[in-house]
C-alpha cells in the first residue's frame, strides 16, 4: 500500500515517512482537487486530462542520484526529495537535476522541507544554471501543505473515507511539528492512527506558535529571548499546561531588558493567549519610571478598548483591568513595596486559526507603547548616563 511506502522500501526516517503518508494519500484521492492545487502552489504544470494517468512511483532505482518519488505523465517529468532544510545545498542538487535532464526535457525538481521559505540552495542552482537550461527546482514547505489540504478539505466538505485519510495526514504533519500554528483548540486536529493525546497536540500546536512567532517577528525586529513552558522541546507533553514566551527588541541591551520585555502566556487547555509589555517593578528606577508613565498609560487605556493594565504585587494577584482603580495602585511606587510586576497587555482566543497575525501586530505595537508611554531606559548618546527614560 503506497500509504507504506517508506516502510515497504526500508525507510525508516522522518522526512521519508512524511513523503510517503503524503503521497500515498495524493495518490488515492481526487487528484484534480488536491494534488493538482498542491503542484500547481509550487508552480508545476500538469497538462489538463493527465492527472488520471499520472504514474507516482516510490524510491525508483535510477542509480547514484535517485529522488524519493518520481511523478510521471506526458507533459512532465518530476522528481520529489523531502529533505531537512539544512541539507539543501547546492552540491545536493546539482545531480539529481543533471540525473533529471538526461532522462526528460520535460524535467523538474521538486523539495519539500521544513520552514516558511524556500532554502537558498536553490537559487545557488538556479544561479548557475540560469543562463543554460533554466530553473528546474521548485520548492513546498510542510505547513504550507498543511494549509492547502485544510483549505480543500472543508472548502470540499469531504465525507468517510476520504476525510479520514486526510484529517489522518494533518494530525501526523501536526504531531511531527509540520503544520502552521492553527490555534489550541485540542479537538481540531484527529491524531494519526495511534490516537495522539489531547496534551501531544497541544505541545505540538505549542512549539508550531513558537516557532511561527519567531519567523514572523524577526521581519518587525523581535527577537525571542526565553522560553518556559511546552514549547521546549526537552519537556513531556503532561508536565505543563502554559506556554511563556519573552521577547525583546533588538536594539534592546542588557538594561534595557532589566527594566522590562516583551511576553506571550498561553492557556493551552483554556486556549487563552495573552501578549504584551512586562515592566518589574522590583527597585527604585522601576518604580519611578511606572510613576513617571501613569498619566500617558491612562490616556492609553481611555483610547485603546483592548488594552487592559495588571498591576501585581504581595497583596494583588495581577487579573487584567481597566479600572481607575488598577491605575491607582501605580500613585503609591515611590518608595512604595505594593506592586512588584506591571503588564500592558491584550488577550485573544488562541483556538481561533488565524489568530498568529494578531500576536504578531500586538507584540510590535506594545513594543512600540513601551518605548513611547514611557516604561524603559534607553541609553543616552552623550555618554552622561547610561540611561534616560523614553518619550522625555
Amino acid at each position: 500500500m503506497s500509504l507504506y511506502a517508506a516502510e515497504a522500501h526500508a525507510r525508516t526516517n522522518r522526512e521519508e515517512v512524511l513523503l510517503s503518508r503524503l503521497f500515498g494519500t495524493l495518490k488515492m484521492l481526487d487528484r484534480e482537487a488536491y494534488l493538482a492545487t498542491l503542484l500547481g502552489e509550487a508552480g508545476v504544470e500538469v497538462a489538463p486530462g493527465e492527472y488520471a494517468s499520472l504514474q507516482i512511483q516510490f524510491w525508483p532505482e535510477l542509480g547514484a542520484a535517485s529522488p524519493d518519488i518520481v511523478l510521471e505523465s506526458e507533459s512532465l517529468l518530476l522528481f520529489v526529495v523531502g529533505w531537512v532544510r539544512e541539507r539543501v545545498r547546492r552540491e545536493e542538487l546539482l545531480p539529481l537535476v543533471h540525473a533529471g535532464w538526461k532522462l526528460s526535457p520535460r524535467f523538474h525538481l521538486l523539495l519539500l522541507t521544513d520552514g516558511s521559505a524556500p532554502p537558498p540552495g536553490i537559487e545557488e542552482v538556479h544561479a548557475e544554471l540560469r543562463s543554460t537550461r533554466g530553473a528546474p527546482c521548485r520548492w513546498l514547505g510542510w505547513p504550507r501543505i498543511y494549509e492547502i489540504l485544510h483549505r480543500r478539505l472543508r472548502e470540499r466538505g469531504e465525507l468517510p473515507p476520504a476525510r479520514d485519510v486526510i484529517e489522518d495526514l494533518l494530525g501526523l504533519l501536526a504531531a511531527e511539528g509540520r503544520a502552521p500554528f492553527l490555534g489550541f483548540d485540542p479537538g481540531h486536529l484527529r491524531g494519526y492512527r495511534e490516537a495522539v493525546s489531547a496534551a501531544d497536540r497541544l505541545t505540538a500546536a505549542a512549539r508550531l506558535l513558537a516557532a511561527d512567532l519567531d519567523g514572523r517577528l524577526l521581519g518587525e525586529g523581535i527577537r525571542r529571548i526565553s522560553t518556559r513552558g511546552n514549547a521546549a522541546a526537552d519537556l513531556p507533553a503532561f508536565a505543563a499546561r502554559a506556554l511563556d514566551l519573552e521577547f525583546a527588541d533588538e536594539s534592546w541591551d542588557a538594561g534595557v531588558l532589566s527594566a522590562g520585555r516583551l511576553f506571550l502566556r498561553a492557556d493551552l487547555l483554556a486556549g487563552e493567549v495573552r501578549v504584551g509589555f512586562r515592566c518589574d517593578a522590583t527597585d527604585a528606577s522601576a518604580k519611578a519610571l511606572l510613576v513617571e508613565g501613569r498619566s500617558r498609560i491612562a490616556e492609553l487605556l481611555a483610547s485603546r478598548e483592548e488594552v487592559f493594565l495588571s498591576a501585581a504585587g504581595p497583596e494583588n494577584a495581577g487579573d487584567p483591568s481597566r479600572a481607575a482603580s488598577a491605575l491607582a495602585l501605580l500613585e503609591t511606587q515611590n518608595g512604595g513595596a505594593r506592586i512588584e510586576r506591571v503588564e500592558l497587555l491584550s488577550i485573544h482566543d488562541g483556538t481561533k486559526e488565524d489568530v498568529l497575525p494578531s500576536l504578531v501586530k500586538d507584540l510590535a505595537s506594545f513594543r512600540d507603547l513601551a518605548l513611547s508611554i514611557p516604561l524603559l531606559p534607553l541609553p543616552r548618546v552623550n555618554g552622561e548616563s547610561p540611561f534616560v527614560v523614553a518619550g522625555l
